[in-house]
């Protein structure tokens, strides 16, 4: 088995691969997936990606730019 850095950006990937597979599965079965689903899972991989710095340095700086937008 591959042997994954806890926080490195290969464990990211893994996690992202998994939710895009989840993803896969959920639309053979549902065609709509509903908000509430939708920010739950964005959320989830935000926190997956702030698990490393570079990018976790590169979220803040986009969630800064929305919310200036608001």
């Amino acid at each position: 088995m591959y042997k994954l850095d806890k926080g490195s950006m290969e464990e990211v990937l893994i996690h992202l691969q998994n939710i895009g597979l989840q993803l896969n599965e959920y639309e053979k079965t549902n065609t709509m997936v509903s908000v509430a689903a939708y920010r739950e899972l964005l959320e989830f991989s935000i926190s997956i990606a702030r698990r490393t710095n570079d990018v976790s340095e590169t979220i803040d700086e986009i969630i800064e730019e929305i919310e200036k937008i608001k």
